[in-house]
């Protein structure tokens, strides 16, 4: 009778990457397309498993790798025992760097993962000397390429700069002519009585009452205001929100107007006057202009009137002041709820218009009297009363929380019980699974132990003992760290309740440092109320997920064992969680 054997891993996953320098619109997606119709035929020629990668939105450089996340996600993977090859359609889509190709060769060769390229004519063997030279001449061709066309892209810039047209996204409130200038936008949004823009023509009403608002006019209004000197940027942002002006974003979706927009449109007061500067608007301090009347604008191409924009740059001036250097070097101040931290009143407005764009993010501030503060987005008009709360009310609330999560140790096994009933795990196939798992590790010591009786014997080479003996240790080493369904929802229970636990009893101890990375590592969000001075929503990061849902449960089998039928007030010294104990999730 023939024993029972466990099957052999065999890694078939495909790393595929797709990658396109720069892509400008929806429609500018035909290469990233072919890329994946290449690579998907080789895949299934080869009866690989596809895994993919992509960065193919914004400006994705071959030059860096900072700047592609999916490459990075890609590179992590290279360890995992499942991999048989990296795939993309030619090598140009990888790096654009010699060296940076050279070492990927290299880490794949001692991995050994196969490099293979998708496009037709352009198959390689990495494991041959001339296919490793064929790579190396082609990461260089590919390198002077990028170089040669940086090259042609700055000078092309200059010479635009030379004529005096702007390079790169229009100023606001402008667009541009056959030849190449800045002449007033004619497009513009419709302002609906809810507070929402809707993109569209002037002669479409989307609806009865709605205002059309164009873009060149709030320009022209923003700059209006500004030169009159009176108010600040801020104070500008939420009187155009409250008469319902449009901002076009870098997408052409219309949005509320911020304080930094307003920043963005003064600083560009040359550009509006037909003046073209070397450097970016953020880039040029207000106090370098000396002397604003011996600027010298060009009235043809001026889109709004000079002298508005000479009064615009004279403001600016006036509100500058120069730095001075007191060598004196302000003391760092960490704020440990400051990136998770929304407004509930913003988040109530994302939701209503589904559109995350609109939420945002609470930023701590020290003001004159010390005082720590978490603020509101300046300019930015939501709904709430209050703009700001002090650090310690926010953090003794967030203190709160982190207790109300935290579970008695004795409850540790009724947890798990949970986690079994409601996710459904622990049945037979866990059985089924460790058994495999222990034949699969003994088959893989056998034939280890059986490689140096062979290679002792004389009867393989050194080469073909240590390739044995590796392929049979990677197979160990992933049969050892695959555990059951029970095993994982335990193993991540108990990282999740130490986590909880942990935090709960350091919080009011610990300095800020350690508080924010204790809480950006447990909490992707928290929503916070400015008026009610309250949480009223979170959510846990997606490894502690299960535990939110076991800890309501617990909380309800509590109360089915006291009797009790509905949860108390919260906030008042009770042991309920607060309200928004079930997360807000956003797809």
């Amino acid at each position: 009778m023939a024993s029972k054997k466990s099957p052999t891993l065999q890694p078939t996953v495909a790393l595929c990457y797709v990658r396109q320098s720069y892509t400008r619109d929806a429609d500018d997606r035909n290469s990233p397309e072919r890329q994946r119709n290449n690579i998907q035929v080789l895949c299934e020629r080869n009866g690989w498993q596809t895994e993919w990668y992509e960065d193919a939105q914004g400006h994705k450089s071959g030059r860096h790798e900072n700047n592609r996340p999916g490459w990075l996600a890609l590179k992590n993977r290279l360890d995992d025992p499942d991999v048989v090859a990296v795939v993309a359609n030619d090598l140009s889509r990888l790096h654009r760097k010699g060296w940076r190709v050279g070492d990927l060769v290299e880490h794949l060769d001692r991995k050994n993962i196969s490099l293979v390229l998708a496009a037709p004519g352009r198959e390689i063997d990495t494991k041959s000397p001339t296919g490793r030279l064929f790579i190396m001449f082609a990461a260089i061709i590919d390198e002077y390429y990028a170089e040669d066309i940086s090259q042609r892209a700055k000078d092309s810039i200059l010479y635009r700069k030379r004529q005096g047209k702007v390079v790169g996204l229009p100023p606001f409130g402008t667009t541009r002519n056959e030849a190449g200038y800045l002449i007033p936008s004619t497009e513009g949004a419709w302002w609906l009585h809810g507070g929402q823009f809707i993109a569209g023509e002037p002669y479409q009403r989307p609806s009865e009452g709605a205002i059309w608002r164009s873009y060149y006019d709030c320009a022209l209004y923003m700059l209006t205001l500004f030169a009159q000197g009176d108010i600040g940027l801020e104070k500008i942002s939420y009187r155009l929100n409250i008469e319902g002006w449009p901002f076009r974003d870098r997408n052409g979706q219309p949005r509320p107007v911020t304080r930094e927009d307003i920043r963005r449109v003064v600083s560009n007061w040359p550009e509006y006057g037909g003046v073209v500067i070397g450097t970016r608007g953020k880039d040029r301090p207000a106090y370098e202009n000396n002397d604003v009347n011996e600027i010298h604008f060009n009235i043809e191409r001026a889109v709004f009137p000079v002298d508005l924009l000479r009064d615009v740059a004279s403001v600016r001036q006036e509100r500058s002041v120069r730095p001075v250097d007191q060598s004196l070097k302000r003391e760092a101040v960490d704020y440990p709820l400051s990136v998770i931290t929304y407004c509930a009143h913003c988040e109530a407005r994302a939701l209503a218009q589904n559109n995350p764009k609109l939420r945002t993010v609470l930023s701590g501030k020290t003001d004159d009297q010390r005082l720590r503060r978490y603020v509101h987005k300046p300019g930015v008009k939501c709904g709430c009363s209050n703009r700001s709360v002090r650090c310690d009310l926010l953090e003794e609330d967030f203190g709160r929380l982190i207790k109300l999560l935290d579970i008695d140790p004795n409850s540790r096994d009724l947890l798990l019980e949970l986690a079994i009933q409601t996710n459904d795990i622990g049945d037979t196939n866990d059985i089924d699974v460790e058994e495999q798992k222990q034949e699969a590790i003994a088959l893989c010591q056998r034939r280890i132990d059986a490689t140096v009786t062979l290679y002792s014997e004389g009867r393989i080479d050194y080469s073909e003992y240590r390739r044995r003996i590796d392929q049979n240790e990677r197979e160990m080493a992933h049969w050892q760290s695959r555990t059951t369904e029970t095993e994982k929802a335990a193993l991540e229970l108990a990282l999740c309740i130490e986590a909880v636990k942990q935090l709960a009893m350091l919080w009011d101890i610990s300095s800020d440092t350690d508080r924010k990375g204790m809480a950006r590592n447990l909490f992707e969000y928290l929503i916070y109320d400015l008026d009610t001075r309250r949480i009223v929503a979170f959510r846990l990061k997606a490894w502690a997920e299960r535990f939110l849902v076991v800890r309501a449960a617990l909380y309800e089998a509590d109360f089915e064992a006291e009797n009790k039928t509905s949860p108390v007030v919260q906030g008042e010294g009770n042991d309920m969680p607060p309200r928004g104990f079930e997360p807000l999730f956003w797809p």
